[in-house]
């Protein structure tokens, strides 16, 4: 099957679904009622990768190579542009193998001359092919995915992972961009996380499980019964963003995604650690369903509130966020006590002195 096909069968059965939310309910913020701030005043601003951005959101990866990719495409590409929101393209190998998918990718430069754009390919791509997908687009940065969960379900599946660390180390050397490393949706542990930091990325996206299950979408492309529990593989997204955080340093940023869209999970998420969340899904959804100006509501809706949630914390800034207390309970503390993290430092932050 040829990849352009295997894109629009990956948005109609993504579409079966209502956007899939990932579960932050063992996370708690502690609200300040004595907050010492003007809501007019409360900063979104966030800096990773040499930038800094109006807001800690960024569009993720979703489609290209198609006539749908190109109109979906097109349409966040305007999305990305009104609000001053990163953006990174789906898969490019489609365009990489045959120039006439060029234009499903290229558009999003088009209408979004001015913006950070990231290209995007797979852990199995050598230089080479970086350096071209990062030219067809002028990007900013590149994300390169991890997908073994999901190839190893698709009957055309990549079978052979060896040597992604190697191929990784030398993209960061050659690319002439940061290098964003990011899962799909199966999440990342903290081992995984150690060694991409070492190997000199810019950032990691945790990808974590509870948004689009591609064990789902790819076990229903191909007709194959998974088992329940197998359909269920993977790292919590919350938990995932807390293993990355736990041995990131100040020079890789992290970045969260994985069914997060609701702004208090997105006030959560970067305060666990995350510099900024993704959307994938979600947008997708409402554009599909509900149009782009419905889209560009529910954008502003989630940074009014997010500011709410800010202000509620008493923190003025994302950073200011980050040092906030939050408790953290249930199967997400046990984890994190099973591998020897202390979910009891996080409630124990000094937040703001009032």
């Amino acid at each position: 099957m040829d990849r352009a096909r295997r894109k629009d069968e990956h948005i109609y059965y993504s579409m079966c679904y209502a956007p899939q939310k990932a579960d932050f309910s063992d996370v708690a913020l502690i609200h300040n009622c004595l907050p010492d701030l003007n809501f007019n005043r409360i900063n979104l601003e966030t800096a990773y990768m040499g930038r800094t951005f109006r807001s800690p959101l960024f569009i993720n990866a979703v489609t290209g190579g198609t006539k749908l990719g190109l109109r979906i495409n097109a349409l966040l590409a305007g999305v990305a542009r009104r609000f001053g929101l990163p953006m990174a393209v789906g898969s490019q190998m489609a365009a990489l193998e045959s120039r006439a998918s060029e234009t499903s990718f290229k558009v999003v430069r088009r209408i979004n001359p001015d913006g950070a754009i990231w290209a995007n390919i797979g852990s199995y791509a050598d230089p080479d092919l970086v350096l071209r997908a990062v030219k067809m687009i002028r990007a900013d940065a590149v994300q390169i995915h991890l997908n073994a969960a999901q190839e190893l379900i698709m009957s055309d599946g990549d079978r052979a992972f060896e040597g992604m660390v190697s191929r990784i180390e030398k993209i960061v050397k050659t690319a002439g961009v940061p290098v964003i490393v990011k899962e799909v949706g199966f999440g990342m542990a903290r081992e995984q996380a150690a060694l991409l930091c070492r190997a000199g990325v810019s950032a990691v996206d945790t990808g974590g499980r509870g948004g689009t299950n591609f064990l789902a979408i790819e076990s229903r492309r191909a007709g194959v019964n998974l088992s329940p529990g197998l359909k269920t593989w993977g790292i919590p997204t919350a938990i995932s963003i807390i293993e990355a955080a736990s041995v990131l340093s100040g020079k890789t940023a992290l970045f969260a995604s994985g069914g997060i869209y609701d702004a208090l999970d997105i006030a959560k998420a970067l305060a666990l650690g995350a510099r900024a969340v993704g959307l994938a899904g979600y947008p997708l959804y409402c554009l599909l369903r509900e149009g782009q100006s419905a889209l560009v509501e529910k954008i502003e809706n989630i940074e009014t509130e997010l500011r709410i949630i800010m202000m509620l914390t008493g923190a003025g800034t994302v950073t200011e966020l980050q040092t906030r207390p939050l408790v953290i309970t249930g199967y997400t503390a046990e984890w994190m006590k099973r591998r020897g993290l202390n979910p009891d430092l996080y409630a124990r932050r000094p937040g703001d002195s009032n």
